[in-house]
């Protein structure tokens, strides 16, 4: 049984004052960041994910489906950074990377949008520690639980009713991916084409 996770190293609001930032010894910050990045490279690598672009990591799941994990640096130069995770369907057609299910890390935490917090060695250390227990205590079992054509189905149907409530619909691409989930045709090509198109590493082929 995993340890109970507790969030750490979080700030309630992702951007400082004037004051706060300018504190900050913003190149020092950006070192722990990739330093503490590389850490969790590693806990990813042993996870099966590959790298993916500079901040991003992906595995192709049995039933070919991305699972995707994104680090998102705060903008203003705040020195946070949020977590995005998705589900993308490789055999329904995309022009670009389009998050077709998923959102932050701390929705799936706690309901909440979380900024964790690098602005310092030991606050870096902290996060991305926090980070980890967190993939391994609830994105990890997210994915797993949606490893097949019947979960994924469900997900989306419930995507649907959830965007139907306030007069909403699907997007394209779930719309496209919950008319083809029960075929049984050949998807290489589209396949092949979204794997050139999101220009995906080789061990994800």
């Amino acid at each position: 049984m995993f340890k109970k996770f507790k969030l750490r190293g979080n700030v309630s609001v992702h951007i400082r004052s004037d004051e706060e930032m300018a504190s900050i010894d913003k190149h020092a910050a950006d070192l722990f960041f990739k330093e503490q990045k590389k850490r969790l490279e590693i806990f990813l690598q042993q996870k099966g994910f590959v790298k993916y672009k500079t901040n991003s990591y992906a595995r192709r799941n049995d039933v070919d489906v991305l699972e995707y994990i994104n680090l998102q640096k705060e903008q203003y130069g705040s020195k946070t950074f949020t977590v995005n995770y998705a589900l993308i369907a490789l055999y329904v057609p995309h022009s670009f990377l389009s998050y077709d299910l998923g959102d932050r890390l701390g929705k799936l935490i706690c309901n909440r949008d979380v900024w964790w917090d690098y602005a310092d060695e030991k606050s870096a250390q902290v996060s991305f520690q926090n980070v980890m227990d967190a993939i391994e205590c609830y994105l990890l079992p997210w994915f797993e639980e949606r490893r097949s054509k019947e979960s994924l189905k469900k997900e989306l149907l419930i995507e649907e009713q959830k965007h139907k409530s306030y007069g909403g619909r699907l997007s394209d691409v779930q719309q496209a991916w919950l008319n083809v989930i029960d075929s049984k045709e050949d998807h290489s090509d589209i396949i092949s084409n979204n794997i050139a198109t999101f220009k995906l590493p080789k061990k994800l082929h």
